[in-house]
């Protein structure tokens, strides 16, 4: 348990735990619109109905709160990744497989853009932040790589975890980026949240099995 999830003052009864949960909510609504810079217990406050006082008797300061709406969310995302415990191959075969697991944990996280993006961007300011931050992608990567070693046979590279490794890098760094910079950062071409993730599976897919 880390200082600041000692700060947080639990509710034990069910009308402060509805309080609360409409404050972590109202939190995470103006992270999603506003980010960081418009995040303050007074926003909260006036969105949740509570009072600025009873925001700090649960968490001592912004930072604090920012933590907690984190872990509540990253629990969240965390129970939606199913398809990251496959048994077996689907009946497609390795490829079909390998564009699921891609297409899938791509989409999750541009379904999510709004809130992703305000832990992004405030990741590099907030060591607590950034570490859990890590510590979540390092995680989801485990999973990720597990999930696609399943067709460890059909990898043609000569290590299929290095190359599994890098498979989930490029997913999430050219997600990751699509979501802080936006769609036409690196190019004026038109785009769309389904096509990127379709290239981006195709070209995951591509090196690690070969050109279709």
């Amino acid at each position: 348990m880390s200082d600041t999830d000692s700060e947080i003052r639990q509710p034990l009864q069910k009308r402060s735990q509805e309080a609360y949960a409409r404050v972590l909510q109202a939190g995470r609504e103006i992270l999603e619109e506003d980010g960081f810079p418009g995040f303050t217990v007074q926003a909260v406050s006036k969105r949740a109905g509570v009072s600025v006082g009873s925001i700090y008797l649960r968490a001592p300061s912004r930072e604090a709160l920012l933590l907690a709406i984190h872990a509540q969310e990253m629990e969240r995302m965390d129970h939606e990744e199913v398809w990251l415990a496959p048994t077996s191959v689907a009946p497609g075969g390795a490829r079909a497989h390998i564009e699921e697991i891609v297409t899938k944990t791509s989409a999750q996280m541009l379904a999510n853009a709004a809130i992703l993006r305000a832990f992004m961007r405030r990741g590099p300011e907030d060591p607590e932040l950034f570490v859990r931050g890590r510590s979540g992608s390092q995680r989801v990567a485990e999973r990720f790589e597990a999930a696609l070693l399943l067709c460890r046979d059909d990898i043609r590279h000569p290590a299929p975890e290095t190359a599994a490794d890098f498979a989930f890098r490029m997913l999430y760094s050219m997600t990751s980026r699509r979501i802080t910079h936006g769609s036409d950062f690196e190019s004026t071409r038109p785009l769309s949240d389904e096509e990127f993730v379709a290239e981006l599976a195709r070209a995951i897919a591509d090196y690690l099995l070969g050109p279709s």
